[in-house]
């Protein structure tokens, strides 16, 4: 079913229609359509405070939360970039020039701060004793269960009280420390509240009580990609949102699809429907030609039998009384029952 986004400004709608799939990096298509929706929506809910990134890449999800930004906020981008060294596991190659350039194709601003390390000497660095300050944190950094523990802890001391991290691969089966350190900081008491997932990312709220204005503010602004309410997630419930084809709303009062979901997009409710439906049918009558063929076996093995059963007495007979005969049709008789044991 085509979804519509909520109402979004000129570069951000501009961004998911034509520009996403120009910048490479790993996001689900919906998740950008939910990180830029959130983004606008904390601003058009009053909520002050900067973005920031951990994980960069070449700035694929950056850009959704850095684009349209008031003059007085700022975006800051965390990569080690260059510097592979500090790249632990691997996890992804940062590179600042193809960044930069991203950031000025797509009319990110002269507010974009860029912050060459690793997330691992943040707080040494004097990050965490500048306070409270991000309204959206973006975690996408390096995958480990001690790093991943170390960027919610970075998280935790940095964002504003109605603010929200946002944490990567969380259920990505070939990044399994991320998952590790989610449990491990939230057992070792961490102050994040799970609220809501999306494709491939966790958000997480301040409180308890900013959880649930969190799931209230995703069903008011996406209610066609709710797909499961209120799961159990570590002593928490969370909404779970899907995967869907967007048509993007922009300030102009123009729908277009999303890039990379056009063809899906175009496709009406009805015309949906009757395709449904069309493959209901065909699997219908899959169903009874399978049906079909199994009583033709059975009938084609019941003739087997049959012919089996009337062949041996006359075969015995003929060995009685012509011997001579038999013995020469024997190989025959044996290579024809190993074709029809073949053939069952």
């Amino acid at each position: 079913m085509t979804a519509f986004t909520p109402v979004l400004p000129e570069l951000t709608a501009g961004y998911l229609r034509t520009g996403l799939h120009q910048v490479k990096g790993w996001l689900n298509v919906s998740t950008a359509v939910y990180l830029s929706g959130v983004e606008a929506a904390q601003r058009g809910a009053g909520v002050s405070g900067d973005v920031a990134e951990i994980g960069i890449h070449h700035g694929k999800s950056f850009l959704c939360l850095a684009l349209d930004l008031p003059a007085d906020q700022r975006a800051v981008a965390i990569d080690v970039f260059d510097d592979q060294a500090a790249n632990l596991d691997q996890s992804g190659r940062g590179d600042r020039d193809i960044f930069e350039q991203n950031l000025a194709t797509y009319g990110a601003g002269d507010n974009v701060d860029i912050v060459q390390s690793s997330s691992l000497d943040l707080e040494q660095a004097g990050f965490v004793a500048a306070g409270r300050r991000f309204r959206i944190f973006s975690i996408d950094g390096g995958h480990t269960d001690q790093i991943t523990v170390n960027d919610l802890r970075i998280a935790e001391r940095t964002v504003v009280d109605h603010g929200l991290v946002v944490l990567d691969d969380v259920l990505n089966r070939h990044w399994l420390g991320v998952i590790t350190g989610l449990f491990s900081y939230l057992g070792d008491g961490g102050s994040l509240v799970p609220a809501v997932l999306v494709p491939n990312k966790l958000i997480l709220a301040t409180s308890t009580d900013q959880a649930k204005h969190c799931r209230a503010m995703f069903a008011e602004q996406f209610p066609d990609g709710l797909e499961k309410a209120d799961v159990p997630l570590a002593g928490h419930q969370i909404d779970v949102y899907g995967d869907r084809p967007w048509l993007v709303r922009g300030e102009d009062g123009r729908s277009e699809p999303v890039t990379g979901h056009e063809l899906m997009a175009t496709i009406t409710a009805a015309r949906l429907a009757e395709l449904e439906q069309q493959l209901r049918s065909t699997r219908a009558e899959l169903d009874t030609t399978h049906r079909q063929l199994d009583r033709t076996r059975r009938q084609l093995d019941a003739t087997r039998q049959q012919l089996r059963t009337a062949a041996q007495p006359l075969y015995r007979r003929a060995a009685r009384r012509l011997p001579w005969l038999a013995r020469p049709v024997r190989p025959v008789l044996r290579r024809v029952r190993a074709v029809v044991r073949r053939s069952r």
